[in-house]
């Protein structure tokens, strides 16, 4: 079973070509909004993994899986902490200043 972040663009290759197959590189490069140099990089790296086989035209690369069974990683440690709201002394006394203000009655509106 291969390993592979979630996050990163391979697994963004990865996901298309699981999705939609056979698929050249300049439909990889619209599906993952990823440059074309890029895709083709990232091809070509897995290809020496042996994760896919590369179909080389004068004009496209056609891309054919060699294995399917990918596992996934979820995000980051980081990405997994919750964000902390902060509420303060500052809320209450404002609202407490808006409504004891002697100045905020009808006859002032």
């Amino acid at each position: 079973m291969v390993q592979v972040l979630a996050t990163s663009m391979e697994a963004k290759v990865l996901k298309v070509l699981l999705d939609r197959y056979p698929v050249d590189d300049i439909e990889l490069s619209k599906r993952t909004s990823i440059d074309l140099r890029e895709v083709r990089r990232t091809l070509i790296g897995m290809e020496r993994r042996g994760w896919v086989k590369l179909d080389r035209l004068p004009d496209r690369m056609f891309v054919r899986l060699l294995r399917t069974d990918f596992l996934f990683l979820g995000r980051d440690e980081t990405q997994r902490k919750a964000v902390k709201h902060k509420k303060g002394k500052n809320d209450k006394v404002t609202r407490e200043k808006l409504l004891n203000d002697p100045y905020d009655d009808i006859m002032y509106a």
